[in-house]
Parts: C-alpha cells; structure tokens; sequence
C-alpha cells in the first residue's frame, strides 16, 4: 500500500441526480431539446469520468425520473444502463425517492402505493437496479450503500437495515467508513426542522450516532441538485450537485436574477464529484461541467503560502428557500448557502478575512470553528480595541485566528496603546494596526498606510508606545501600485524595524457605472491578482491580502471579482486556481524586468525558473527589453492562467508573439525547467 502522506492511494468518482427517462434513451440518437440536453451532459460526463480512470463510480440516487409505480419506470431502468455501460470501472447504485419512493412526509403520514416507498417499491428497484442496501471494500476502506427513504418508514426492511447496518460498522472495526446516500443528514445544522431535504428525526440522531461512533469518515448525499457541506466531529458531509438539473428553488440564495431556464441549468452548479483518497484523509473536489481543465487543487491540500481572502460579501447566508411546488409551501426553510465555500476550496485557499461580528454571530461562529478544525486560519477585523464581549469571542475562536486587525484613525493610535499593549500580551496571534482615512465625503476609499507617505510613516516609526503595543501595520497598495512594487517599497520602510506589514491589495474601487465593463480595468485587476498570488508564495513572511472576491455591479464602488454574483468562477478565479495548483511550493529572488509592452516577473525554485508575463499598461522610464540569449532562447511550457493550456515555446518567442497584439494580453505563466 502506498504510504505517501502526499500522494492519493486511490481515487473516486461520485455522480448524483441523473434523472435520465425513458425519453432520454432516444435523446442520445437526438430528440427534444431539454432531453437532448441532459443527454448529452451525461455522455460528457462518463467520457470525463473515464479518462480520469478512477478507481470506481458511485451513483447517489435518483437514477431516472419516473416513480417505481410508473409504466415508463422499466424503460427509463434500460436507458440509465445502455448509457453507464459505457464506464470502463465498476459503478454501484444508490436507491433515490425517484428510483424506490418517498420517505414519509408531514403531509404524507402513512404509506402510499402511488408515492412512498413500499415493500414493492423495494423489489421493483432491486428488479431493475439490484440490492437497494450493501457494503464493498476498496484498498482497506468499507464503502456503505443505505436506503435513506427507509428511514422512520416503520416497514420491516427499516429495522432489517438498522441491524445490518450496525452489524457492518461493528464487524469492520478499524476500518476507514464511507457512507454513500440519498438523503443529507441535514443542510445546515445537526438539529435543523425535518423537511423535504433531509433526514427526518428520530432517524437522524440515531443514524449520526452509530456514524460517529465507528468514526466514519465521510457521508456523501444527493438529492438537492445543489452543494452544502457540514463538518460533525471528524464526519465530513457532502451534499452534491447534479449532472444535469439544479433545483430551482435554491436559486434564492443569490442577489441576483437566475440563470438560464429559471436558474434551472447553469453549467457552473452541475457535475460530479472527484474523491482522492490518502493514507491519512480524504480529499473531494467538485468538478464543474463547465471546467475542462485537467489539474485542481484544494484547500484541504494546499501547499506553500498563498494569498488570504477578504470575504467582504456575505459568506455564510442563510436564506429561507420557498418553495411553489411540492410538501413546503407551509413552512419556513432556513437553509445556509455553502457555494462561497465551495468557490474558495477549488481555488485552494486557506487564509481568510473575516469582520470581528462573525464570531458574535452563535451560527457563524461555529462555523468558523469547523473550518478552523479543517486547516482555515483567519485575520480578524475590528474597529478599536475589543471590549470584553469581543475579546471572549477572540479568546474562544483563538486556535484559528492568524491575526487582527484594529482599525483606528492616527489620532486614535496611541490612546489605543495601552489595550492593544494588554492584548497582545494575552494572545498568541499578532496584532496590526490599521489606518482609516474620511476621504471623498466621507468615503474611506483607501486602507491602511501608504509606503509613499513618509510623513505618517515617520510619525508611526517615531512612537515608542507602539513597539510594545502592535506587531505591525497593514499597508494599503493602491491601484496605481503593482503588489510587488508596494511589497519593496513596505520593505523599505519597515528596514531596521521589529515591526511586520500586513498588505492589502484592493480591487475594490470608486468606480462609476458608465466604467464597468472598462476592459482596461479588468485586465488590470486580473494582472494585480496574479502578482499577488506570486508574491505571496515567494514571501511566506507576509500576509497579503487580496479584496476582490465577488464581483460588486452596483452602488458607488464595483470590482470585477473573482467569481460572480452567483460564486461561479470567472477568470480571476480560475487563475488563482491554476497557479495554487501549479507553482512551485517554494519560490524565491524574485526579480522584475519591465519591456516596452510586458512586465516579467521571475522567481526561482527547486525546479527551475518561474515567469510570470503580463501587460505594462504603464510602463516606466527604465525599460530593458533585452534578455540573456541564453533565458530568452530556453524552452519551456507557457501555461494560460484561465484555461490551463499548455503549450512548449521560450521566452522570446512569447514576448515577439504578445508585442504583435493590438490589444493588451491577459497573464500568462511561463516554467523554464532546470
């Protein structure tokens, strides 16, 4: 067996929610448009599934769309088989209320032939798809299959699983357990009202009990058409997207019109999961039927220093999800929108943002603390010194926390002295102060202090009060400043000091609607993300924060973001995805030449040279346009930020080929290999 803590022993795929008809057979050969659609989003995904060769598949339920009463159920069976023999792998069946019936409802309290699961129910799915509950083992793991829709059924095939079950987990001590499902748990708390979405008590408490007794690892469900993510005591719980259909009703989460269909498709929500395991943990990464890239990364596997993220957008909503149609029109369902966590995953950063007032909040709290258990650490935001109710809230959630931040006016800093002085003394995490500026009628539109002000930085150097008081300072970078030049010129300042500089990247800025589509503007901010993704591999003494995480469309200040109002990926995001997954753990000598159209970052690593290539959209007076024969004939891979194509070429060729462009060209990454 493998024992490298770094590389998978295997790996997995899971799929959810095909609902393929008995119509969708025909769909392959053409057909309707919404079939043919379906279709043909199942066909890519088993061709995708199957180069990526995983170890197995796992189907989660809801197989096909009609009811096991229906005449079309046998024919729709045939459909899902002739088009999943395609699999070169093994792939196993989880039982759906589509596939074997409804669990039991409020508004449905007894047992329905035309509805519910029944005793029939059961043995027309097993007819048609095989064993509806079973275990199989993989390279010393004990993968569950449950019939979830059984659960405070009262039928006898309800206890017979409970028995099995329990029999399973017991007989297979010391095994790593996974549990393949329809039904979640639950979708935003452990003891969250029964509805339509989860499991129903008493079933529910009981089921997480025995799970977490035998320590089950993780708990994969369908059913929702849409990702949510819980962490309960070492039990990682997924709920996955669809293939091919989203639930339109949890479109409510967004501050923004739906998608396509009534929000009902939307490449971006759709696709399967892909499952490494290690020898020490497990590592799931959603893939997006809209990402054709090759590679992904993780926070969970993250590797070398990278940026942290402010999550100035609300991060941890929870909406009330109406729903027209179905058992909910009665009730309120208080669901937590898990896709900013999702958006920050697969971009596999660990270090966030955070204001003080998510630690006050009892549900965002905890959840600060599950990712904190998950590798997150956290820069905390204030204005002012805490007063007791916040430093509880600090001390409580002090495991996690990377540093704070006071923000505070000049004339305030050293009345803060004191307290912070007081602070830093009970705590392990650092502390910064952090300038604010009244500017623009009272708009703060600049953070922290600035490198070029040297009358406020000789102030602050000057204030013996404060060397005992704070660690540092955040340092804004403007936007007419790259991130690698502010990070030299904090340098300098801070030289012969004790002090530390925390620096902040803003994206965010006073921008007027009639500039939000400036393509200049989001070329710049793409090329600002890159540098700073760069310079924070290379400086792992410094945190730097970046602040554009969605995209801002209205109000006074707009950014272009790096997901959308809908925390899909757009390129800001894809790049960082791509150069966390692709740059060397350790980088280092970076070093600056600015040509008469390109700014070329360079760094080296254990590997090799790393290039980071972009447009100077302002370029100095010093230009050398020149380079060695010897780095500009090398050859290498040129590596597109967004797209993650690869293509062989040298330095010269790159620059000869982007100073033909009439227009100014993206980032590119550029390895020149020892």
């Amino acid at each position: 067996m493998n024992n490298d803590p770094d590389r998978p022993i295997f790996s997995f795929a899971i799929v959810a929610d095909s609902h393929l008809t008995e119509e969708e057979n025909l769909n392959f050969e053409g057909g309707d448009d919404y079939g043919s659609k379906l279709a043909a989003l199942y066909d890519d995904l088993i061709a995708r599934v199957n180069a990526m060769s995983p170890a197995f598949v796992v189907h989660l339920g809801d197989i096909t769309d009609p009811v096991p009463v229906s005449p079309e159920f046998a024919d729709s069976a045939q459909a899902f088989h002739s088009a999943s023999d395609i699999f070169d792998m093994p792939y196993y069946l989880v039982p759906g209320n589509h596939d074997i019936g409804e669990k039991l409802h409020s508004a449905l309290p007894n047992i329905n032939d035309k509805v519910s699961i029944t005793k029939r129910a059961i043995k027309k799915y097993e007819q048609h798809f095989g064993r509806h509950r079973y275990s199989f083992e993989h390279e010393g793991c004990l993968f569950l299959v449950i019939n979830t829709m059984l659960l405070n059924s009262g039928l006898e095939e309800e206890q017979e699983q409970w028995e099995w079950l329990e029999k399973t987990l017991h007989g297979n001590g010391g095994k790593r357990v996974f549990v393949f499902a329809h039904y979640p748990l639950y979708l935003s708390a452990s003891d969250e009202p029964d509805f339509y979405d989860n499991i129903d008590e008493p079933a529910r408490s009981r089921l997480i009990d025995l799970l977490q007794h035998y320590k089950t690892e993780g708990y994969y469900a369908g059913h929702v058409h849409n990702f949510f993510y819980n962490y309960l005591n070492g039990m990682h719980q997924f709920a996955l997207p669809s293939t091919g259909i989203i639930r339109t009703d949890y479109m409510e989460f967004f501050r923004t019109p739906p998608t396509r269909e009534m929000g009902s498709f939307d490449p971006a929500k759709l696709g399967f999961f892909w499952v490494d395991v290690y020898p020490d943990r497990h590592v799931p990464h959603m893939i997006r039927s809209s990402n054709k890239r090759s590679y992904r990364t993780h926070s969970w596997n993250s590797v070398g220093a990278s940026v942290t993220l402010d999550l100035r957008m609300p991060w941890c909503d929870e909406v009330d999800i109406p729903s027209a149609w179905g058992l909910e029109i009665f009730e309120r369902k208080e669901v937590r929108n898990d896709y900013p966590l999702a958006a920050i995953w697969e971009m596999g950063i660990t270090d966030l943002r955070i204001p003080v007032s998510d630690l006050l909040n009892p549900r965002v709290s905890n959840r600060v603390k599950e990712l904190m258990a998950l590798g997150h650490r956290f820069t905390i935001v204030m204005m002012g010194p805490p007063n007791e109710e916040r430093r509880a809230a600090l001390a409580d959630h002090a495991a996690g926390i990377k540093a704070i931040e006071v923000v505070a006016l000049f004339e305030q800093w050293l009345e803060f002295a004191v307290p912070l002085k007081e602070l830093r003394q009970l705590s392990d995490f650092e502390v910064f102060l952090h300038a604010v500026r009244p500017e623009v009628e009272g708009w703060t539109t600049h953070h922290g202090m600035h490198a070029d002000l040297t009358d406020e930085v000789d102030w602050v150097l000057s204030q013996t009060d404060l060397a005992d008081a704070v660690d540092g300072f955040v340092f804004g970078i403007r936007r007419d400043t790259s991130p690698i030049d502010g990070y030299a010129a904090v340098r300098r300042c801070l030289s012969g000091t004790n002090y530390k500089a925390l620096l902040h990247v803003p994206c965010v800025d006073m921008f007027w609607a009639a500039m939000s589509n400036d393509e200049a503007a989001k070329d710049e901010e793409f090329a600002r993300i890159a540098e700073a993704v760069l310079l924070a591999r290379a400086s792992p003494d410094m945190s730097i924060v970046i602040d554009n995480f969605v995209e801002l469309d209205r109000g006074y200040c707009s950014c272009r973001g790096l997901v959308d109002r809908l925390y899909n990926p757009k390129d800001g995001s894809r790049a960082i995805t791509t150069l966390n997954t692709l740059l060397p753990q350790r980088l280092g000598n970076l070093t600056i030449k600015e040509t008469t159209g390109d700014r070329v970052i360079s760094a080296e690593s254990d590997g090799g040279i790393v290039l980071l290539i972009s447009s100077n959209s302002s370029p100095t007076c010093r230009l050398e346009d020149h380079f060695s024969d010897e780095l500009a004939a090398k050859q290498g891979t040129l590596i597109d930020l967004v797209t993650g194509d690869e293509i062989a070429t040298s330095l010269c060729e790159v620059i000869a080929k982007r100073t033909k462009e009439e227009t100014p060209q993206l980032p590119v990454l550029l390895f020149l290999d020892d």
